[in-house]
């Protein structure tokens, strides 16, 4: 997972604001999420094998902290797709940092597998865009998010993997260039 150092840096270059990028960490690594957000986690309802209405963090577990099932959202995508349900009917302008920052962890953990197989940063940045969670009417901060992800690709590696070849384009010697894959 990436800091939050990283994940302001490039929010910054998305043009979000910095109150957005930080409340939207907070939520998604489940680190004194804003009241607004842990009442989504704890107050909304949803209904579990169609008749069982329960809360997020209860179905999760109530521990806050980096061993917390909230803190890993991302790796579970029915809480993604609720979260998105809930951004998208009342924080719109979240939405796009909520994208931005999962998007982001993906590169910072598949480091290892970039440099193991050589994956680029946007080949990574693909992969996980079809990946990435929908629910109807997200598209467009979706595509917002990756256009803006392969735009800024070369910016982004050297925040993201700093002094590192990581990421990089190379020829079949294995000598770095850039331009686009």
């Amino acid at each position: 997972m990436a800091g939050f150092i990283e994940h302001d840096k490039i929010a910054e270059m998305a043009g979000i604001p910095n109150r957005i990028s930080n409340e939207i960490n907070r939520f998604i690594d489940d680190i004194d999420p804003p009241k607004e957000f842990e009442e989504h986690n704890t107050e909304r309802k949803i209904f579990v094998c169609g008749h069982l209405s329960v809360s997020i963090r209860s179905l999760s577990g109530p521990v806050k902290s980096e061993n917390s099932p909230l803190h890993n959202r991302g790796k579970k995508e029915w809480i993604q797709k609720e979260d998105l349900k809930w951004l998208l009917a009342t924080r719109k302008e979240y939405i796009k940092a909520y994208y931005l920052h999962f998007a982001v962890d993906n590169i910072n953990d598949n480091k290892g597998r970039m440099k193991d197989t050589g994956e680029t940063i946007n080949q990574c940045i693909n992969r996980w865009g079809k990946n990435a969670p929908i629910v109807p009417g997200t598209e467009p901060y979706l595509k917002d998010v990756l256009d803006f992800l392969r735009n800024n690709s070369e910016i982004i590696r050297q925040i993201i993997f700093p002094d590192t070849d990581i990421g990089k384009l190379k020829d079949k010697e294995g000598t770095v260039y850039f331009g686009q894959d």
